[in-house]
């Protein structure tokens, strides 16, 4: 668990050094109001039981009234809302009446956000999945990252090392209870 919470304090800090602010009109999909708006909606009302496996070691707590903003933060530093971004993406969408899939791929490899899937239903967010490649001198990390508002969080994190082990990390968060 220790090493779990020193590589999300990590990733954590590094996404609160770069942080752009979007200017302008949005272009993308608003993942971080999103994420905001969903971090009141949820605020510490329901009870949730988590799951953490570091390299194949699993731990579950139960927890009553959970408060989620530390897991949605750690999601919205993938929007790709960034001015210097705004041409980086090829955006698809389908569309069959009230159901939505809109796909934002990287154009060009070295973009951390590699994909950002959101599926929707009318106006409603069923699922968003990020997928994520961070490539540095010491390691490579590649992430899935998935959320459905009604059901939980899901993500993974394989480490690969340039010098030593790799380092596999996956969290998931279930809502426990009813959900509105």
């Amino acid at each position: 668990m220790r090493a779990f919470s020193w590589i999300v304090l990590v990733i954590w800090i590094a996404a609160g050094c770069n942080e752009e602010r979007p200017q302008g009109p949005l272009v993308f999909f608003d993942l971080k109001g999103f994420l905001t708006a969903e971090e009141d909606r949820l605020g510490g009302h329901f009870d949730v039981v988590k799951t953490v496996e570091v390299n194949g070691k699993p731990e579950t707590i139960e927890y009553n009234a959970y408060s989620w903003e530390f897991e949605l933060d750690l999601l919205k530093q993938w929007d790709i809302n960034r001015p210097a971004w705004h041409d980086q993406y090829q955006r698809d969408t389908i569309s069959d009446g009230l159901r939505r899939h809109i796909r934002y791929r990287c154009i060009e490899k070295d973009l951390q956000v590699q994909s950002m899937e959101i599926w929707q239903n009318g106006n409603q967010v069923d699922s968003i999945l990020i997928r994520t490649e961070v490539d540095n001198p010491l390691r490579t990390t590649k992430g899935y990252y998935l959320y459905k508002p009604l059901v939980g969080l899901e993500f993974s994190q394989l480490s690969s090392r340039r010098f030593g082990s790799k380092q596999d990390l996956s969290v998931t968060l279930l809502l426990s209870g009813p959900v509105d």
